[in-house]
């Protein structure tokens, strides 16, 4: 068992199987139950013993237990709940109990005591020393002893319905050892030990009467734990294994033994038939096949090389050292030595001449007769020999490593006749036809000619590693094509379902039984009934079988250092069951929950987690889970072999139905588990509820956003009819300017200076003033019809302008215009014709009335990247005596200014771009007007 699982401890005591197909096993160390792939241990915080006793199970399947001291236990809701301590009871013996419907009965050294199931109370039954104590149905079987004096009475009682019947009184003066009784279908015995041994009484049921009977020799000095009756046969748990015995007629006849070293204590028969045995000091055996048994060489260390059946169930074994081993009935009867130490490669019997050829892996060989024994040299006949092949009394057929060989007298003066050379690998003889199967491909060859033809398959050869022959069907194993069978002269695959990418290293026929030795164990395949079972390492048969012989009534599986034998018919093949299938354990976002049918998760609790089992002896190993989910999956999804886990990362929502299977590698049919249903909701935002809130949104901002546009419309419509008022206006404005700027004076002193011009007959003069006028004149024309023009434009016109007045004041002004080098005044924009009416200020009312150095400087300048400052400055007489000369003379209103003023205000108000008029007094250091300076501050555009 430690081979499969390790081991808790190496100390059991009792071993049991509940109805979910757990092993629990009381140990030394405690109570520990087997699921197939774990131990889980049981304890309880007020226990006063690790070690428990006595599992039994109640009418409801609830396991219980005691220790030593008195204690009562039993399993519910996966843990240890201790029901009575009765330590003032039992006074630190082990005491005997048994399950009543509604109470506990105990027997203990001062008497038998009901404890009830619900209350506690005790209520005595019977008083005196109870040493042992079997139950039987309704009745119990009760050993007591009774002090009178210095004698003691050993008294068996039978008690049923409340009544005692003595059947059995044992009077002595010492006191009767280790007193026990076991109770089976018809008879009841009363084992002891005594000065010369173990004694045995029998006991009716029937009429209540009692035998001494004779104790087996082999048990006569045994510790027996424990009695158990197992397919009609009497099994024997002593400190020297576990003896079989049949009893008739009041008289045990022996059977055979089993781990004979092994003090075993119990023993538990499985739902698939495994044999449990549990021992003092060695831990747990589990047989899953008492049918097949193991032999090992015993006391002899050299290894098995080749093996070959002889008669009535004998059979003898070839060694590395040059050894034959000579076996009936598992037992060694005898041992030949051949001279020297030979690897004996290949052995052959030959039934008629009761012979038996030993071919060695070097150049030797030699006959033995077994009836005398005798060992014959006879050299390399039948050296480094592959196969043999008998085809009448006088001729056999040889093959060795480099070819095929035909011996006629093979035991006298033999003829040889070599029919190809090339290895040999196997042969068989049927109906004067032999098959050889060569390294390079598979011959058959007529017995009276020795002609040959070669047998293919699919136009190839065939490599071949053994022959077998049922009822004229020769069957092929093969190295790459599988089995292959050959009949009628065709060659055809065998249909037999056999795992996938399985090496087939033997087959062997029997009747019309195959016997097939494989990697993963033994099949055996009726070729009638077309029947294919098999045995592997579930059936104990843990090893992959290369040499295998068939006897006249069992098996043999030869290893290097044994032999497994097996029966050929009843008990060697067993119907496996699948156990119930449990999900043990649901994770949910990697956080354990209690198991339940079905689940409500919201939407981000996805995430989930199954562990799931099929109890059973190494179930890990041997069943296979099959699972599926209703809405996603419509097959059944194979989950790897020891694999009892299955997540689901993350589950979209929905209802999901988890399907689980499992079944035995050998069973027939699946158990399923219980469904589990889990339903994920939906997010919110997956809604109906939101979609019709997200719905409502859509339409509130839909007739938000038309109510806006609508609103913008309006706006927009009210701004185009705002801005055709303005533009309206400004041109207004610009015409006033332009009448400003045309004023009658200026055209007069225009025109005054042309006629001047003329007069004088300098016609250049006036024809370049007449052409700059004309100019100027135009440009103003144009430039009223636009809001805005560039600063090139405005800067020329001024310019132009400029020049016209110089010759206005004579040649007596002078005027700078500067811009800035930075300024790309071919881009910039700015209001049309609106610096001008500022020179003109400038011009008529400061510096006009000035007698010399008449001065004015224009500048243009980018004080940051957005924003363009134009300087207007004159020296003229300044604005206050501008103003006194203006109330004494009036020639015209300042329409160009108030003109601009109105402009500069609707630039700011509407069209949200902002300009700055800032005029600036100057004066000298005595503080006399020195001048007039406008700085005009606007936005670059």
């Amino acid at each position: 068992m430690s081979n499969v699982s390790s081991l808790p401890d190496v100390k059991f005591y009792d071993i049991a199987e509940d109805k979910q197909k757990n092993i629990w096993l009381a140990a030394n160390k405690g109570l520990y139950r087997y699921n197939g792939k774990s131990y889980q241990h049981f304890s309880h915080p007020n226990q006063k013993a690790n070690s428990l006793f006595q599992l039994k199970f109640d009418s409801k399947g609830q396991l219980w237990a005691n220790n030593v001291y008195g204690q009562l236990f039993y399993v519910e809701n996966n843990g240890l709940n201790l029901f009575y301590d009765a330590n003032k009871l039992v006074n630190g013996q082990l005491a005997h109990y048994e399950i009543l419907e509604n109470s506990i009965r105990l027997f203990t050294v001062i008497g038998i005591f009901d404890i009830d199931k619900t209350t506690k109370q005790v209520t005595e039954v019977f008083k005196g020393m109870c040493i042992s104590n079997v139950r039987d149905h309704e009745s119990n079987y009760t050993f007591i002893i009774n002090v009178d004096g210095e004698l003691k009475r050993h008294r068996l009682y039978k008690f049923e319905n409340q009544k005692s019947t003595k059947i059995l009184e044992i009077t002595s003066t010492n006191r009767i050892q280790s007193p026990k009784l076991f109770t089976f279908k018809n008879t009841v015995f009363l084992t002891h030990n005594s000065a010369k041994g173990n004694v045995f009484y029998v006991i009716n049921k029937t009429d209540n009467t009692s035998k001494k009977i004779s104790t087996p020799f082999r048990l006569q000095n045994e510790i027996i734990y424990n009695i158990l009756n197992i397919e009609n046969q009497f099994w024997f748990l002593t400190s020297s294994g576990v003896f079989i015995y049949n009893f008739k007629n009041e008289r045990f006849t022996f059977n055979e033994q089993l781990f004979s070293t092994e003090s075993v204590t119990d023993v538990q028969i499985d739902f698939n038939n495994n044999y449990w045995f549990a021992t003092l000091d060695n831990g747990v055996f589990v047989s899953p096949n008492l049918n097949i048994r193991r032999v090992e060489l015993l006391n002899i260390k050299s290894k098995v090389t080749a093996s070959v059946a002889l008669q009535n169930n004998h059979f003898v074994l070839g060694t590395n050292d040059g050894k034959l081993l000579f076996y009936y009935q598992n037992q060694l009867k005898k041992t030949l030595q051949l001279p020297g130490k030979k690897i004996i490669g290949k052995l052959y019997f030959e039934v008629t001449k009761n012979k038996l050829i030993v071919s060695v892996n070097s150049s030797e060989s030699f006959v033995v007769d077994l009836r005398t024994d005798k060992i014959t040299d006879v050299k390399n006949r039948f050296s480094v020999a592959k196969t043999f092949s008998k085809i009448n009394d006088s001729i056999l057929f040889y093959g060795n490593y480099r070819q095929g060989v035909v011996y006629k007298n093979p035991f006298g003066l033999s003829d040889k006749n070599s029919i190809r050379s090339s290895r040999v690998k196997a042969s068989a003889v049927v109906d004067n036809t032999l098959f050889v199967s060569y390294i390079d491909g598979l011959y058959k060859y007529n017995c009276h000619t020795f002609s040959s033809e070669e047998i293919q398959f699919n136009a190839a050869s065939l490599l071949v590693n053994s022959i077998a022959i049922t009822n004229k069907t020769i069957w092929l194993a093969t190295q790459h094509n599988g089995l292959l069978k050959y009949e009628q002269n065709t060659l055809q695959p065998s249909e037999l379902e056999f795992p996938k990418n399985l090496q087939i290293n033997t087959i062997l026929s029997d009747g019309l039984m195959l016997w097939i030795g494989t990697d993963s164990g033994l099949f055996q395949y009726h070729t009638k009934t077309h029947q294919l079972k098999s045995l592997s390492s579930q059936d104990g048969l843990n090893k992959a079988v290369n040499n295998l012989m068939v006897l006249q009534n069992k098996l043999v599986v030869v290893l290097p250092n044994g032999f497994y034998t097996l029966p050929k018919e009843n008990g060697l093949f067993k119907t496996f069951k699948t156990a119930k299938v449990r999900i043990e354990a649901v994770t949910i976002n990697d956080r354990d929950t209690l198991v339940a049918s079905s689940y409500k998760l919201p939407h981000d609790f996805n995430k989930i987690g199954l562990r799931f089992n099929s109890n059973g002896f190494q179930s890990s190993h041997n069943v296979k889970y099959q699972y599926r989910v209703q809405e996603i999956d419509s097959s059944w999804k194979h989950i790897p072999l020891n694999t009892h886990i299955v997540n689901f990362n993350s589950l979209s929502s929905g209802t999901y139905t988890f399907e689980l299977k499992a079944q035995n590698v050998s069973a027939k049919n699946p158990v399923f588990a219980t469904p589990i249903t889990f339903v994920i909701a939906k997010p919110f935002w997956e809604t109906y509820w939101f979609f019709g809130l997200v719905l409502a949104a859509v339409i509130g901002l839909v007739w938000q956003y038309f109510r806006w546009r609508l609103r913008q419309k309006e706006a927009q419509r009210i701004a185009e009819i705002d801005k055709i008022l303005i533009d309206k206006k400004i041109t207004n404005l610009k015409l006033e300017n332009l009448r400003s700027q045309m004023n009658p004076h200026f055209i007069f002193n225009a025109l005054n200076s042309i006629q001047d011009y003329i007069i004088s007959n300098e016609k250049e003069l006036a024809s370049s003033y007449l052409v700059k006028f004309s100019r100027l004149i135009r440009m103003y024309l144009d430039y009223s019809q636009q809001n805005e023009i560039t600063l090139e434009e405005e800067l020329n016109a001024l310019k132009l302008y400029l020049e016209l007045e110089k010759v206005r004041f004579e040649d007596e002004l002078t005027y700078s215009l500067n811009v800035d080098e930075k300024l790309n005044v071919r881009q910039i924009k700015v209001p049309s014709l609106f610096i001008q009416p500022y020179v003109e200020n400038a011009l008529k009312h400061g510096l006009l009335h000035k007698s010399d150095e008449r001065l004015l400087n224009i500048e243009a300048k980018a004080i940051n990247e957005n924003t363009l400052v134009i300087t207007v400055e004159d020296n003229g007489i300044g604005r206050q005596q501008s103003e006194a000369l203006k109330r004494s003379d009036k020639p015209h209103k300042p329409f160009a200014t108030k003109a601009n003023e109105e402009r500069v205000r609707l630039y700011k108000n509407k069209l949200k771009r902002n300009i700055d008029i800032e005029i600036i007094d100057l004066y000298n250091s005595n503080q006399q007007p020195a001048g007039t300076k406008v700085v005009i501050t606007m936005p670059i555009q």
